[in-house]
């Protein structure tokens, strides 16, 4: 008897992972290729769709059948309901454009869009460091700042599915400004982008400067790991970099824990690793900021914040105490701590086997009469 599975594919700015996914959330397969995210929006479509329909014959050649459903996880606000992406920030092209409609007419199949924010905070909440908690709160720390929300054991998705955007909450009035065209965003500060701009300012250069080579790396980017090295090393620098990262960070986690009082919230994303050197400025502002009330069941239920890293595979804790929680055993700290997850985006397009599909089943009666052949 075959497997029940469905397809997750995630797009960031670079590369594009698609994952054949169990419906008890094994990966099957799994393939990467590049995104071409610079193209234009009708060829970034066609390139995606065309790494789906290399998975599906992968999966075929392999004995895996047809999936149940096709999830697939973009960058910025999306109308979930008509599957039309407003902004993309790695596809200039993508404004106001149909995206599902496209991807649809290429691949012969109904396809889930979703929030590539949303379907990492989906996995967490399936099968990752957020799994069996109902109320819960997920940032993921990359390139920018994305967001979800859990309440009630379900997705928040506001009126047209743009709901959650948690990085472009504003932590600092008259704060730099953020590519959305805001300012003192949170993704200004405590994401990759934002780390650099901190650097640029402390250190008096203009924005997009040469960099040390110590914190860039072999392609001249802004290395968050270099700079993490650099802090480990004691670099002031380094070090009041971060402390001003996760003073911000502890501001917005604070107004999180007073607006929606979470069992929990996970953090997750390339920046994630380098919370350790976030950990005294943020934990301060928590404590100074959220409801002494909302802090204290947090603490006596010890069920505050938490922290877990890996992709996909078994996460090797990496923990983290949050609010001013004694230390204690491994175990004791991942009950009480800030707990950090980071198992991407493809698990929770490939949740389709639960919320997502459902809307799939209900959109693929609709859909038969204007596709032809099925993958």
């Amino acid at each position: 008897m075959k497997r029940s599975w469905a397809v997750g594919l995630d797009m960031g700015g670079t590369n594009i992972r698609c994952a054949a996914v169990s419906a008890d959330g094994e990966v099957l397969l799994i393939e990467r290729g590049p995104s071409h995210a610079s193209r234009h929006g009708p060829d970034v479509s066609k390139n995606i769709a065309t790494q789906l329909l290399h998975l599906l014959d992968t999966a075929r050649e392999r004995g895996l059948g047809a999936p149940r459903a096709i999830g697939v996880a973009v960058p910025g606000p999306l109308d979930v309901h008509s599957g039309i992406v407003k902004a993309a920030p790695h596809v200039a092209a993508w404004r106001g454009y149909p995206l599902r409609r496209e991807l649809e007419k290429l691949v012969g199949r109904s396809i889930v869009l979703e929030n590539d924010a949303n379907a990492w905070a989906l996995g967490e909440y399936w099968r990752g460091a957020a799994r069996g908690r109902r109320e819960v709160v997920l940032l993921t720390l990359g390139t920018g700042v994305g967001g979800g929300i859990i309440v009630g054991g379900k997705l928040v998705h506001g009126r047209s599915g743009m709901a959650g955007e948690l990085g472009h909450v504003t932590v600092e009035p008259e704060g730099p400004r953020c590519d959305c065209g805001a300012r003192g965003c949170l993704e200004s500060y405590a994401s990759a982008s934002g780390l650099r701009g901190l650097v640029e300012r402390r250190m008096g250069l203009a924005q997009g400067a040469q960099l040390p080579a110590a914190i860039v790396d072999a392609e001249n980017n802004f290395s968050v790991r270099g700079l993490s090295a650099e802090a480990r090393r004691g670099d002031r620098m380094a070090l009041e970099t971060f402390a001003v990262a996760g003073y911000y960070l502890g501001i917005a986690i604070a107004s999180f824990l007073n607006t929606f009082n979470p069992e929990l919230v996970v953090i997750g994303g390339g920046v994630a690793g380098a919370l350790p050197y976030m950990r005294k400025t943020m934990a301060t502002q928590i404590r100074e900021r959220a409801f002494s009330a909302i802090s204290a069941q947090a603490r006596a239920t010890s069920e505050s914040v938490v922290l877990l890293p890996g992709i996909m595979a078994k996460p090797r804790p990496h923990q983290l105490t949050a609010h001013p929680l004694p230390q204690h055993t491994p175990r004791d700290r991942e009950r009480n701590g800030l707990a950090v997850g980071d198992r991407g985006p493809l698990l929770g397009v490939g949740q389709a086997m639960r919320g997502l599909l459902r809307r799939g089943r209900r959109r693929q009666g609709q859909h038969k009469r204007h596709c032809g052949k099925k993958a």
